[in-house]
Formats: structure tokens, sequence, C-alpha cells
């Protein structure tokens, strides 16, 4: 599976078979998400959205299902913060 999506340092670990926190997502990076599909190294890839956190979600699992050789990350469309802020929310604090 090549299914990329950003995670917080800090987030509890998911328990297998449930689904992320997708409020959490919308709440703390973007209301709005794209889905990029990447089909090969050539440069064949293209993007789907505005979305819900949820839509994009499930049309990401949709087309890794059917397609699991292509490359699908889910990634905000907008992100309010500075840079620093946003490096802080993926860092892991243990370093």
């Amino acid at each position: 599976m090549a299914l990329i999506y950003p995670v917080a340092a800090d987030s509890p670990e998911p328990e297998d078979g449930t689904d992320p926190d997708f409020a959490e997502l919308a709440a703390d990076l973007s209301d709005t998400w794209l889905v990029e599909v990447a089909v090969a190294e050539d440069g064949d890839d293209a993007c789907f959205g505005p979305l819900s956190a949820r839509a994009a979600w499930d049309l990401a699992l949709d087309v890794d299902e059917r397609r699991p050789g292509w490359t699908v990350s889910i990634v905000p469309l907008h992100v309010a913060c500075t840079a620093d802020e946003l490096v802080a929310a993926f860092e892991d604090d243990e370093e």
C-alpha cells in the first residue's frame, strides 16, 4: 500500500481496524484536502479536490484498493500556520 497522509507526532496509535479521526485532521490542518495520485515515475499524476477530510480518505482508499502500485497521497489544501508551527505539529518530542 502506497497511501501517504499526515499524522501529528503526538497522535495516539490507532487501534487495528479503526478509521483516523477526521475531525482532528480538519481542525488541526485544513478543512479542505486534496488526493494526489502518482501513476508512474515519469510524471503521470493527478490531483483531486477540494474534498473534506473524510471524502479525501474514502477516495484515497478506493483508488489504493484498485491500484495498489500507485502512490496515493492525502494532503491539506490550505494550512493556516507558520512553517515552524507546521514542523512542530509533526516533530517527535523524543528527538
